[in-house]
């Protein structure tokens, strides 16, 4: 490779941490969406979510 510009040492550590944070990320995401079906705390003919938990219930009205 002719006329390629080394590149900086600190380009590649750069590049290496940012990999190591997303596959940090990655790791933690997947233990919880493992664990998901033993958290679950609605019966089955509900929807829910990870992120926001059972529907919320019907409002009756104005707050009074």
């Amino acid at each position: 490779m002719q006329g390629a510009e080394p590149v900086p040492v600190a380009e590649y550590e750069a590049k290496i941490a940012a990999l190591e944070r997303k596959v940090g990320q990655l790791t933690m995401e997947l233990d919880l969406l493992k664990k998901a079906p033993r958290l679950r705390l609605v019966s089955g003919s509900e929807t829910s979510s990870i992120i926001s938990g059972p529907q919320a219930a019907p409002s009756d009205g104005d707050v009074k």
